[in-house]
């Protein structure tokens, strides 16, 4: 019974101490987006249960064990309850979602709201001259003109070799909270952004950053208290559309306007969630409104675990057209792709993928893909009839094959699902057969035909890329800008240059030689050197 004992108390002992390094080496072998939540927390687990094999195992009287168990436990109680007592909880450290702790008796954080000034925002609109601007294309929607962050080599005219050129800073300025990003229209620069209880549309002259107009909406996202709520952070999240002389907005509460391009005028606004009567989804709406032409609607997504999944309305009116029940909306906006010769409209929904036809919204082909964590980036076109879809939080990445049969039924063929490609707030671009964006925070590059990595390197953060010609540009969480070459041979940053300096999950914005940068603090506009002609 002796040898028995021994050899139980040195295997119990063994998988005391393995649990910590096992359970955190097992996270970071298999990507798993929980691994620094595992290094945060396992250490705890693995004290616990050395604790327990003392009390069990230990070679003191038993007596000693319990009173040495209970002084530990004690101590830890105690020093939890201080812990709740002079710490509070103040968001995340990033988008890995570990949490910030601050004094309780600290100010919360406003960013940069003390500098704005009101009487700014409150004043008459401001003209500007008409006309196109000498190294403008406008961007005029979420991730350029094609809504794919992708800008081919021939549109390309902006030099990114920054070792030669540097970017020139035309202005900074403090700008309110959100994760909005900017669209682009001749000299007008059009965001959204949290100034105390208002939700802000704001247009700013892309050559001075003087604000021309605002629209106040009495509204405020923000996240009820707790680890994972406040990690948002608060304020709109969606970027503006433009289209025409308008724009389109959609707010983080579900606020839909309808605006003059010219002015900042309200031509129409519907309050989509108070009309449908749904709660908002758990870390708001940030669905970029699509207007689809000649259908004359803008699309917007709705509530994330019930029905309507999509709303479409009249551009000119703002009246419903249609809407699609499905299973719930994502936090990814809708595009407009020909897939399998159709012109289709294709959504990243809740816990699945769906296509419908444009002007009334009927259903083409639907693909499950289940997973109850945030869905954020756009589907991808690869090719005539194929769909690139991703996300975090363990839901897998998909190659999708779509195509029509000869009843006019539709079918979904998986051609591949892989773990190589995990992007969280961003979304991937695709270059000459490989697929490139941020997984987990570090920029890799997976080959499209099995969907196996070729490479991941950089440690950008949980920020944003884009692709401009054969090179991606990076916007990191910590603010930096950087340049890779977009290529399957190897990892190459060619290029870095200081911006903002704290979290940035905000889309950039590139309109032709000019390029827009913001977070919840603060925003800046470079002109790029014109590139070099051959």
């Amino acid at each position: 019974m002796g040898d028995y004992w021994n050899k139980l108390r040195v295997v119990a002992l063994i998988a005391a101490l393995a649990i910590a390094p096992a359970g955190i080496l097992w996270g970071f072998l298999t990507e798993s987006f929980l691994r620094y939540w595992l290094v945060l927390g396992l250490p705890f687990v693995g004290l616990g249960a050395l604790l327990v094999w003392y009390l069990i195992f230990g070679r003191a009287e038993f007596g000693r064990r319990v009173r040495v168990f209970g002084g530990i436990v004690a101590f830890f109680a105690v020093a939890a309850i201080a812990f709740q007592l002079l710490l509070r909880y103040d968001g995340s450290t990033s988008g890995a979602s570990l949490p910030r702790f601050v004094w309780r008796w600290q100010e919360p954080d406003q960013g940069n709201l003390p500098a704005l000034a009101k009487e700014e925002t409150d004043a008459a609109p401001r003209p500007i001259e008409a006309g196109a601007v000498e190294g403008v294309v406008d961007s005029p929607e979420l991730y350029g003109p094609e809504r794919n962050a992708v800008w081919p080599p021939e549109t390309v005219i902006a030099d990114l070799d920054w070792n030669a050129h540097p970017p020139e800073e035309l202005w900074r300025r403090p700008i309110g909270q959100g994760w909005s990003g900017f669209s682009v229209v001749g000299r007008r620069a059009l965001t959204m952004e949290q100034r105390g209880d208002e939700e802000l549309v704001t247009c700013y002259d892309l050559l001075t950053g003087e604000i021309l107009w605002t629209h106040h909406d009495e509204a405020r996202y923000y996240n009820a208290a707790g680890p994972g709520k406040e990690m948002a952070g608060d304020g709109p999240r969606a970027v503006p559309t433009v289209h025409g002389d308008r724009v389109f907005t959609y707010g983080a509460t579900g606020v839909l306007n309808c605006l003059s391009l010219e002015t900042g005028e309200a031509i129409w606004q519907r309050d989509v969630f108070d009309e449908i009567g749904k709660s908002l989804p758990e870390w708001g709406k940030s669905t970029s409104p699509l207007v689809i032409e000649p259908e004359g609607l803008v699309v917007v997504s709705g509530p994330e675990r019930s029905a309507p999944t999509l709303l479409a309305y009249l551009a000119e009116t703002g009246e419903p057209v249609w809407q699609y029940d499905g299973n719930g909306a994502s936090y990814s906006s809708p595009r407009i792709l020909e897939l399998g010769g159709r012109r289709q409209l294709v959504s990243v929904n809740s816990g699945d993928v769906t296509s419908h036809d444009p002007a009334t919204g009927e259903e083409l082909w639907l693909k499950k893909w289940e997973g109850k964590y945030p869905k954020v980036a756009q589907p991808v076109k690869v090719g005539p009839d194929r769909v690139l879809v991703t996300a975090s939080y363990g839901a897998g990445s998909y190659l999708l094959e779509v195509k029509p049969s000869e009843n006019g039924a539709w079918s979904v063929a998986e051609i591949w699902k892989s773990t190589r490609l995990k992007t969280k707030f961003s979304t991937a671009v695709v270059r000459e057969g490989y697929a490139y964006g941020l997984d987990e925070g570090r920029l890799a590059c997976v080959d499209l035909a099995d969907g196996s990595r070729v490479w991941k390197e950089g440690k950008y953060g949980f920020g944003q890329n884009l692709l401009v010609g054969d090179r991606l540009l990076i916007q990191a969480e910590d603010g930096y800008l950087a340049v890779v070459e977009a290529t399957p041979e190897g990892f190459q940053e060619v290029a870095r240059h200081e911006a903002l300096d704290s979290m940035t999950w905000n889309p950039p914005t590139l309109a032709g030689r000019y390029l827009l940068v913001r977070n919840d603090r603060e925003a800046i506009c470079f002109k790029l050197a014109p590139k070099a002609q051959p």
